[in-house]
């Protein structure tokens, strides 16, 4: 499956670690699913008119798992986009749908290690393009969001400043079946590099960047 990185930093909007609400829609509040996991399978509205279909399982399961107790990540966001017709050439289906889910390590200190997120992003890319190569009908993107981490400061000399990873979920399908079935196998495979990733991060890979 393809997975690349994209260089191109969103500098939109600082985003903060944990966040209040979003500017467009002050109902949406952060929640801490590591403190409140029953939240995900009723609080994630983007999910709720869909939960028909298999990929939504499968989107609650990665969540579930990276704010799980064997993570040593967890997530910041999570949207999704559904069916619309598809524009994009390099991918020959009728329609697409894509989501979102931002992440982190767990100790807060990391992120705001430049050559750590690097690690971080490097190896989920590395993870997942390596897996079903031979399917053509997804792909996951990943860039970096700068991010206050408040938890150690609110201003630039607190040594709050960080990033998170940003993983985009594209899935291609000639119809809506086929379009939710891709995002199933895009969100499945975005689970196991994780896994796997995460294993590292636990065997000591990131602490041996600074030795």
């Amino acid at each position: 499956m393809d997975a690349f990185i994209s260089k191109q930093i969103d500098n939109s909007a600082l985003r903060s670690h944990p966040w209040t609400n979003m500017v467009t829609d002050e109902s949406s509040v952060y929640m801490d699913f590591k403190q409140q996991p029953e939240l995900i399978r009723s609080a994630l509205e983007d999910l709720l008119p869909f939960t028909t279909w298999d990929f939504v399982e499968q989107f609650y399961r990665l969540i579930e798992w990276v704010n799980g107790a064997s993570s040593l990540l967890e997530s910041n966001d999570c949207t999704f986009n559904p069916l619309e017709d598809n524009t994009d050439p390099q991918y020959p289906y009728a329609k697409k749908c894509s989501a979102r889910l931002m992440i982190l390590f767990r100790d807060i200190p990391e992120n705001c290690q430049e050559k750590s997120i690097d690690w971080l992003m490097n190896n989920i890319q590395s993870m997942a393009s390596s897996m079903k190569p031979s399917f053509n009908a997804g792909a996951i993107g990943l860039s970096q969001s700068p991010t206050c981490y408040l938890a150690l400061g609110d201003k630039p000399n607190t040594g709050g400043m960080g990033l998170q990873v940003t993983l985009n979920f594209f899935a291609y399908g000639e119809d809506e079946k086929g379009c939710y079935a891709s995002m199933k196998d895009v969100l499945a495979i975005a689970q196991h590099a994780l896994l796997r990733v995460n294993m590292r991060i636990k065997n000591g890979e990131v602490d041996a960047l600074y030795r």
